[in-house]
């Protein structure tokens, strides 16, 4: 397809993010390393791509927001300082376009639903772009957006690897039973279509509290892999990880992070916060472990509220993972 076929459903960065530079000539921020140019990404080892919209947040009842969050977290990542030069080269692809669209002009997935409502379209595109990616050989890092873009995410590593594993860093299961797609049911879905095992599905940091009984129940009968807060505070955040990566092994893998698994001192500014959860120095410590398999392929961050955020701390600690995630 080529990045070139991209253009028709992404918006690119817009030109004042683009031109962010410091007054200090000796600072050295990672948007002077960025490429944004078509001509370029081929030279890129890593791909950004934002997910503007919360419509699968409003449809589970959820505050909106999130959709502000793509660029609101790139204001924060590429103030942050790299050496010139550098081997990494990310590749920014700019946003998902949420304006409807004929999906048949650009899906991968012709078994679809041929009307789809407006989040399955963003999915669509979402999915054709990370697959592109991918086939391209390119680490990818996606900004949400609500949560229910996990779906169309872990559906396009599974269209271009066999045998995935998914990790979800989340207070909540995602693994809801409804009539259409919310944020609340996108690994329930990708295991009712048959792109994702539940046995390959590691749920990391529930919290029972958060989840009805009947879904806690129903993803332990289905063999999903749910691992508690509290046992893995008890455990320590990085061995528990650890283990879980171990378990997975070479298998390719997706790993998404709710940014409201992380304790709301931490994280304020997401769609549904908590006191309980997460440091952000125990969420680092988990993407710095991930980061070392090459099997990673898509990195993912949902359901950040810029408009609840306090002091831009939300946003910030977003875009110190994204940043750890690259850099290490």
């Amino acid at each position: 397809m080529g990045i070139e076929r991209l253009k028709a459903i992404l918006k690119p960065v817009s030109k004042s993010l683009k031109s962010m530079r410091s007054h200090d000539p000796n600072d050295h921020w990672l948007v002077q390393e960025m490429l944004f140019d078509a001509n370029d990404y081929d030279q890129s080892t890593h791909v950004l791509i934002g997910c503007p919209q919360h419509e699968g947040v409003l449809r589970n009842s959820g505050r909106t927001g999130a959709a502000e969050a793509p660029n609101k977290i790139r204001e924060q990542l590429f103030k942050l300082q790299v050496k010139k030069d550098t081997a990494i080269r990310l590749f920014d692809a700019g946003n998902v376009s949420t304006d409807l669209f004929d999906s048949s002009e650009v899906t991968d997935f012709p078994d679809l639903d041929q009307n789809p409502d407006v989040l399955e379209e963003i999915h669509n595109r979402l999915s054709t772009a990370v697959i592109e990616f991918l086939r391209d050989g390119k680490k990818v890092i996606v900004l949400g957006g609500g949560n229910d873009i996990s779906y169309a995410d872990v559906r396009a590593l599974a269209e271009t690897s066999r045998e995935i594993s998914a990790i979800n860093i989340d207070a909540h299961l995602d693994m809801r039973e409804a009539d259409e797609m919310t944020s609340g049911t996108p690994y329930q879905k990708l295991i009712d279509d048959h792109y994702l095992s539940p046995h390959r599905l590691y749920e990391f940091g529930i919290r029972p509290e958060s989840n009805g009984a009947f879904y806690m129940d129903n993803a332990d009968k289905l063999g999903v892999n749910v691992h508690l807060l509290a046992d893995i505070l008890q455990e320590g955040v990085s061995p528990a990880f650890q283990h879980i990566l171990g378990q997975i092994g070479q298998r390719p893998f997706f790993l998404g992070l709710d940014m409201d698994s992380s304790q709301a001192s931490d994280a304020p500014g997401v769609s549904a916060s908590s006191p309980v959860g997460f440091s952000g120095r125990e969420v680092l410590e988990c993407i710095y472990q991930a980061r070392q398999k090459e099997n990673l392929k898509v990195f993912e961050i949902t359901e950040v509220n810029p408009k609840y955020d306090i002091d831009n701390r939300t946003v910030k600690l977003a875009a110190q993972f994204v940043y750890k995630f690259i850099f290490g």
